[in-house]
């Protein structure tokens, strides 16, 4: 079986910066920089001001987002504070401003404690007021346009920007910028920045999101509503916003119950909706993806939850075309009370969207302790997973939901992934927790076949163990008034390959079935009424996968779980 899986997005813990899509206009612009020099060369009236200045120059690249020539800042030796400081610019008569640009920052896999960030002064680098900073850890920034809104102190003429860069810049392969613009701003712009929440709810469990809004505008805005969208673009929940003024940011925290029809995956956006707003394209976030868990779902979370080491092998290796890896979690960290596992989930960052990976996981239970020597035998494991997934741009959890449920009996836990890719994928890291003193994982990979995961060949050891979050559950859908019977239809065959059955039973009365695939999106909706007792459906143009099949009657709905072979 074959089907596509997305992930789930979440905040960057590991950057606090504002992502922008879109290009905005404003009253005014008031310097822009494209760094069109030659080789090597800053552009005239910049300084490096530092005890050991780094290598900052211009160079033939755009991995920033612009064009080439870009501004970039190469690994080297030196340590300690340093700014890359820009010419003075005239902000005579404007004292609400926005600073935009394009970056992109190649990380190591190193660090000690370096921090980064974007300055701005108004009194000739006496004092510098941070716009953004973070610590460097070890991801890359992505590749975007980054905007930041900030006050002028009255009476302010003139000012300076200045990336800063403090501590040893041999942790670092490269930091490119591109295409800055200084710009007075207009006098409304809502800015709808991005959505946080639980990305994998239970039924009838209350879940929280909170959507961040700022005013990028002059004026204070006080007329304006904040949506919470599902992907058919129905309202999940609103509020009226509060007053809030220029370069102020609010959190707005909605709550969502999901029911037996949510149940699988949906995609989430935030929309905020004012007459006054003059720039409409940011006015909605990036989208959110949650997928809807059984309502008696516990998550054992495995690994350091603070750990922000990662690794581009474990537990799938995208350098290479191919790998298998087996690892191995402990029974004493699986506290579950329920015996299914029909989930799991990875933390993990790509530079960019990924998609269509073919992705197969089996698991298996053992005795062995690590995986110093050779695999465990996977001739007894359960395949529970064999489809594709796309990796989106960033940091995420991934969630998987299985095809087959495993039925964990105790023992140490054995995870083993096998994926294929018809090309090379830079930059990528899954969150793993090292070990010193015991491989917990095992390692293969390479680019002339794809692996037989029922004959592995011999591989290698690894001292890390990817953060996992297990999900445990018996399938027990929520009973409410206004919903079916579970047992008051029946789909068979299930999986099926060209035709399903739903057989009703006693006097319920079915109206159309609603098709929807694993990351929420419909495929197809069927009209019921005409239809027997037995009502026969064709789904010989389905793709092979899993399918959440929402029955609906008069004011009442039961989902059913569909695997297409």
């Amino acid at each position: 079986m074959m089907k596509k899986l997305t992930t789930l997005s979440i905040p960057l813990f590991l950057l606090n910066v504002i992502l922008w899509g879109n290009s905005i206009s404003a009253q005014q612009t008031l310097y822009t920089e494209e760094f069109n020099y030659p080789q090597g060369e800053l552009p005239t009236g910049w300084v490096i001001d530092a005890a050991q200045p780094p290598e900052w120059g211009v160079n033939v690249s755009q991995i920033a987002g612009g064009t080439a020539p870009e501004l970039y800042m190469g690994y080297g030796f030196q340590v300690g504070l340093s700014r890359l400081v820009s010419v003075p610019i005239d902000i005579d008569g404007h004292d609400k401003l926005s600073l935009r640009y394009k970056q992109y920052l190649i990380n190591y896999a190193a660090d000690a404690g370096e921090i980064i960030g974007l300055d701005v002064t108004f009194d000739d680098g006496a004092t510098w007021q941070p716009l953004w900073e973070s610590l460097l850890g070890l991801m890359n920034i992505p590749q975007d346009e980054y905007v930041y809104y900030f006050n002028a102190p009255a009476g302010a003429t003139e000012m300076k920007f200045a990336f800063r860069y403090d501590g040893n810049n041999n942790f670092i392969n490269g930091w490119a910028i591109d295409d800055v613009v200084v710009e007075a701003v207009i006098d409304n712009d809502l800015v709808a920045r991005k959505i946080t929440g639980n990305t994998t709810p239970n039924i009838a469990a209350e879940a929280t999101y909170t959507v961040t809004v700022e005013n990028g505008g002059a004026l204070p805005q006080n007329d304006y509503t904040v949506l919470l969208l599902n992907e058919n673009g129905d309202e999940v929940a609103s509020v009226q916003g509060e007053p809030i003024a220029f370069a102020e940011t609010i959190d707005y925290t909605f709550t969502w119950t999901p029911t037996n029809a949510n149940l699988g995956g949906h995609t989430f956006i935030a929309r905020i909706e004012s007459n006054d707003d003059s720039v409409l394209t940011n006015n909605e976030t990036d989208e959110f993806l949650v997928s809807v868990q059984y309502q008696d779902t516990e998550d054992i979370q495995i690994g350091d939850p603070n750990s922000t080491f990662a690794t581009s092998d474990a537990p799938y290796d995208f350098f290479y075309k191919h790998s298998l890896t087996q690892t191995l979690y402990k029974a004493e960290d699986i506290t579950a009370t329920e015996e299914s596992i029909n989930g799991l989930e990875y933390t993990v960052y790509f530079d960019n969207d990924t998609e269509d990976v073919a992705i197969q996981i089996y698991l298996g239970e053992t005795t062995q302790t690590d995986m110093s020597n050779d695999w465990v035998d996977p001739n007894s494991f359960t395949l529970v997973y064999d489809g594709m997934v796309d990796f989106q741009k960033g940091l995420n959890n991934i969630y998987i939901p299985f095809d087959t449920a495993y039925e964990y009996t105790g023992d140490n836990l054995v995870v083993y992934a096998n994926k294929s890719y018809p090309e090379q994928v830079l930059w990528v890291g899954f969150i793993n927790t090292p070990d010193q003193n015991i491989p917990y994982s095992r390692v293969v990979y390479g680019d002339d076949q794809s692996y037989d995961a029922m004959n592995p060949p011999n591989g290698f050891p690894r001292w890390t163990m990817p953060n996992i979050t297990l999900f445990f559950s018996s399938g027990v859908l929520a009973v409410s008034g206004n919903e079916l019977d579970a047992n008051a239809v029946t789909l068979y065959p299930n999986p099926a390959t060209n035709e399903v059955i739903l057989a009703k039973h006693g006097q319920v009365s079915l109206d159309a079935v609603a098709i929807y695939d694993i990351t929420g999106r419909l495929i197809n909706t069927i009209d019921l009424k005409a239809m027997g007792q037995s009502k026969t459906m064709d789904i010989s143009q389905l793709q092979s996968g899993l399918y959440f099949l929402h029955i609906k009657g008069e004011n009442t709905t039961i989902t059913k779980q569909l695997i297409k072979e």
